[in-house]
């Protein structure tokens, strides 16, 4: 065991525990506060002490599922879901948070920004979603050839989960590279 307890609130039901270090230096986890305990489910943050063996002060809510608007669709009828956070920074500085949740189109990958383009900023989901067609808990990374991918499970489907590698542009945001029927 890495720590003597949970680094999230006690009580809490949170998952998808991700480590973000601020330009600062100072270590985060950034996390998910279960929708099955909250029925909106919501990102937050905790400061970790330097050998991230506990949590530094009290967590930070970034924002909540329902905010995601257009697209966020209830789930069970009154639940939003919040999954897989994961935070990259690109070369013009900017911070960018993937995350999943449910859409009409079903599970998706939808993207958010803060203002100050760090954690304790204002926090706001892009309208268009990165990844539309039944798949999540999405990272980005740069290839062999430098170039961006999105690896995430797809589909979202209890035994058929399977990385799936889709190439992205970025210029000011992330986009596809190419279109679904070419993967």
């Amino acid at each position: 065991m890495w720590s003597d307890k949970y680094v999230t609130p006690d009580g809490w039901r949170c998952l998808d525990g991700t480590l973000y270090i601020a330009k600062s230096g100072v270590p985060y986890m950034v996390f998910c506060h279960e929708w099955r305990q909250i029925h909106d489910g919501t990102i937050c943050a905790v400061r970790l002490s330097d050998d991230l063996r506990q949590r530094i002060g009290e967590p930070i809510k970034l924002f909540a599922a329902s905010s995601a608007k257009p697209y966020a669709k209830k789930y069970l009828f009154r639940n939003y879901v919040t999954d897989g956070p994961f935070l990259i920074r690109t070369e013009d500085e900017r911070l960018h948070m993937l995350w999943s949740t449910n859409a009409a189109t079903g599970y998706v990958e939808a993207i958010a920004h803060s203002d100050t383009d760090e954690l304790d900023g204002k926090w706001k989901c892009e309208e268009k979603l990165l990844y539309d067609h039944d798949g999540g808990h999405g990272m980005i990374f740069r290839d062999m050839k430098g170039e961006y991918q999105l690896v995430l499970h797809y589909p979202n489907t209890f035994g058929k989960e399977h990385p799936c590698f889709i190439p992205l542009s970025y210029s000011e945001g992330f986009s596809l590279s190419q279109k679904k029927d070419n993967w």
